[in-house]
């Protein structure tokens, strides 16, 4: 009888274990941290918009994540073998991506943009890359379109933001192809007087979520956080710290 009790019991406790674990988990978060204004490190800490906006989420999902930096290209893959929980690095959410991982609801609308010299004056348009040497990173939205709008062009992918745009810089390509809000901030900030971004943007515009494993029971917490998030104007402050003015 004792031994009937005992064995109940290990069963009931074993039944709750994963419950409890899921709960008290720490959730593993994978992030550019060379893409700013989104996800950067500022003495020593993540900053950014998407690292605003994650501190944010947590508080109302009710969970606490540590932050693994990693190369933008590699993160899709860290979530289809599980070795994050989550990643947010304002990605695309493609209809390639929605096969493989799961999303969260959009929290931004961005597009692809073209960073060119200050003193080019020979492309103009996403048209005038045919033929030019143009730099972008792997596994990014932007070599699709390249392959798609601009065959002709020659592409050099990086592992990294920073990579790209040191190679305009030294006048070993002739532009650079990516999501347009970085291009945009580098033309104000580090590459202001030296660099410049074409107006329009390339393409339509695309949705940004956060990415998932598939099936991840954080997709429905972080949606209902997005929403509250919205509602209470917490949304709009981020969007405002860093991008000083809220989307039309």
């Amino acid at each position: 009888m004792n031994r009937r009790i005992f064995f109940g019991a290990l069963v009931a406790t074993m039944a709750f274990a994963p419950a409890v674990f899921a709960q008290d988990k720490t959730i593993v978060v994978g992030t550019s941290i060379d893409s700013k204004p989104f996800d950067f490190v500022q003495d020593g800490k993540y900053v950014g918009f998407d690292q605003d906006l994650l501190v944010e989420i947590a508080k109302e999902a009710g969970f606490k994540y540590n932050v693994t930096p990693m190369d933008f290209g590699a993160l899709i893959p860290a979530l289809q073998t599980a070795n994050i929980d989550l990643a947010i690095s304002s990605i695309f959410a493609t209809d390639a991506r929605r096969k493989v991982v799961d999303f969260s609801d959009t929290y931004y609308t961005s597009a692809l943009g073209v960073l060119i010299a200050a003193n080019d004056a020979t492309i103009k348009s996403g048209e005038d890359l045919a033929g030019k040497k143009v730099a972008s990173v792997t596994g990014a939205a932007s070599t699709t379109w390249l392959k798609e709008h601009v065959p002709t062009a020659q592409v050099t992918l990086f592992p990294q933001v920073t990579n790209m745009f040191m190679e305009l810089q030294a006048s070993r390509a002739d532009a650079v192809v990516y999501d347009y809000p970085f291009l945009a901030y580098f033309a104000q900030t580090e590459g202001k007087g030296k660099v410049k971004v074409l107006e329009a943007p390339v393409g339509d515009g695309i949705p940004v979520a956060i990415a998932f494993p598939k099936g991840s029971d954080l997709v429905a917490k972080t949606n209902d956080a997005l929403k509250k998030i919205k509602a209470d104007g917490r949304y709009d402050a981020i969007y405002q710290k860093w991008f000083g003015k809220l989307p039309g």
